[in-house]
């Protein structure tokens, strides 16, 4: 009943459809979807389409790289989506505005260098693997920030009711390693798609102009993409914020929240339901940390369908 107060009149039906479908998404689909996923990264076929028949009973089996990558890849968003569809927005314009952007760039031998180095020296198929092992521990904690779409669904004006709101549940620790994690991880991945930006603007993926990003706080702007990959998350995030429908995506890398719960003094006070730190001594809610761990996970699952279109297009 609290919940359906918080989300307000109209708004009840979606706010329950999205609970329990999540629910039965990370505990019956993807133990189905992990294995097909796991043996598409092993290449073992056999396996990967008795897998696929086995979760999804309109799986058609693949035959080329592009097909099997396909539908390993729509297998893993599937699940994403039913934990995180009707909520939020941000990485679906981000993961559009990316393919078109890749698709431009491609164009540009630049680019297609680029791509192929990338994958060849194993960059991309390793994070594919990290990105999608941190899925998978993600799913494992589910019940820790399932409530984390709270704050997705309620109307603006309802917010403020969530400053009344303590959620009794300490799994700060487990919070705390997942958001780190999923976002050092994301931002390893943002140099794919700053490097097809900086082609489509200046056909060079480690040309990044001389117009600095706003909150990037550097002298100059890198000069290659492994310049780029030295800079403070906050630096490279501003890269991504500054390109017209990436800024929701990069909103979910709260580096505000990161810094607060990544502090040695960081910890979780039962009481008022904070968070405090040196860093932040009027304490940040913990269901914002919730909240921000559930977009961090939106991310990582949009991050993985970036790196299979930069992996599939070497084929």
């Amino acid at each position: 009943m609290t919940l359906i107060f918080l989300v307000g009149a109209g708004r009840e039906e979606d706010l329950l459809e999205a609970l329990s479908t999540g629910r039965e998404s990370a505990e019956e689909l993807w133990p189905r979807v992990r294995r097909i996923y796991e043996y598409y990264l092993v290449e073992d076929w056999k396996h990967f389409d008795k897998a696929g028949r086995s979760a999804f009973s309109d799986w058609r089996t693949a035959s080329t790289v592009h097909e099997r990558a396909t539908v390993a890849h729509k297998a893993v968003a599937i699940v994403a989506a039913a934990i995180t569809a009707k909520t939020d927005d941000s990485t679906r314009r981000y993961l559009q505005r990316f393919h078109a952007k890749h698709v431009s760039a491609l164009k540009h031998s630049t680019y297609t260098d680029f791509v192929q180095a990338d994958v060849a020296s194993g960059l991309v198929p390793g994070l594919q693997r990290s990105v999608f092992e941190l899925i998978d521990r993600f799913m494992g904690h589910y019940d820790a920030w399932q409530m984390g779409t709270l704050r997705r669904m309620i109307p603006p004006a309802r917010l403020p009711l969530l400053e009344d709101l303590t959620l009794h549940r300490d799994e700060f620790d487990v919070l705390r390693d997942l958001y780190q994690q999923g976002f050092e991880t994301v931002c390893k991945t943002l140099r794919l798609a700053v490097a097809a930006q900086n082609t489509v603007k200046r056909q060079d993926p480690n040309d990044f102009g001389v117009d600095l990003p706003v909150g990037a706080n550097i002298k100059a702007n890198p000069n290659s993409l492994k310049a780029y990959d030295k800079l403070a998350n906050a630096a490279r995030l501003a890269f991504i914020r500054q390109v017209p429908g990436w800024e929701g995506y990069a909103d979910h890398l709260n580096n505000r929240t990161r810094n607060a719960i990544g502090h040695a003094t960081a910890r979780h006070d039962l009481r008022s339901g904070r968070i405090f730190s040196d860093k932040e001594p009027g304490g940040v809610q913990y269901i914002d940390l919730v909240a921000d761990v559930f977009g961090v996970f939106d991310a990582l699952c949009t991050s993985l369908q970036v790196l299979r279109a930069v992996r599939v297009a070497t084929h």
